[in-house]
């Protein structure tokens, strides 16, 4: 049921459909254009649509990249002002989400580089077959019904998809295939947390490494009764 309720996007109009056209076409008409063409122009007044909509298929190819303003604002050719604003317009519009590198100081998180999310999976991206997009599709999915607001990636690259509080930070990595668990260690050390998961499609155990418990979690089963429970 969970991979139905992947292939769904969420959207209870589109349970048992499982033509390809038939799914692209309700998120690009029903819901993208929708929201681009009609609500974020009346909203917030912005003339150039072509960059809202350049900018949000940017996002929606590649969910959860860390993006440097300066380097996309360039590409797109508009102000990195102008970015900032429109990263805006799509996030109050519920189109995107930001996730801040966590950190405990609340300075130190707001400078460094956010991660986005789109909250709708792309129809294309979501029909590939390769593994590469299948696990993009897969971590996009948990990043959203965790509602999380955090990762975690340090200098040295190492990183951690989802930074859950509730009084002391807990770790989560999202892994479609190959658990690597190498940021979730660095981050339970750095933040001296004795328990983290891995969230993976089916795979369940629990492990000790070091002392520290790391818990693999089939997505299912972490959704429906983890969620509430970590964010209190």
């Amino acid at each position: 049921m969970f991979d139905e309720f992947t292939l769904t996007i969420g959207f209870p109009e589109l349970v048992n459909i499982k033509e390809k056209d038939v799914v692209r076409k309700y998120v690009k008409e029903s819901i993208v254009e929708k929201v681009v063409y009609r609500d974020i122009p009346g909203l917030f007044k912005i003339k150039d649509i072509s960059v809202t909509e350049s900018l949000l298929n940017v996002i929606m190819e590649e969910p959860g990249q860390l993006i440097e303003l300066s380097e996309l604002a360039k590409e797109l050719k508009i102000s990195r002002q102008t970015l900032s604003n429109y990263l805006t317009y799509l996030e109050e519009s519920f189109l995107i989400k930001r996730l801040y590198n966590f950190s405990r100081s609340r300075r130190k998180t707001e400078r460094k580089l956010k991660r986005y999310y789109p909250t709708i999976i792309s129809a294309d991206l979501l029909f590939r077959e390769d593994e590469h997009s299948k696990s993009r599709v897969f971590e996009c999915l948990v990043v959203n019904q965790l509602k999380a607001e955090f990762f975690w990636r340090d200098p040295y690259k190492n990183e951690v998809d989802v930074v859950m509080t509730n009084g002391e930070p807990v770790p989560i990595e999202v892994k479609y295939g190959k658990t690597d668990i190498k940021g979730l260690i660095a981050f339970m050390k750095r933040f001296k947390v004795e328990k983290g998961y891995v969230i993976s499609p089916d795979k369940e155990k629990t492990q000790k490494i070091g002392g520290k418990v790391i818990s693999v979690v089939p997505a299912f089963k972490f959704l429906l009764v983890s969620r509430d429970r970590l964010k209190g």
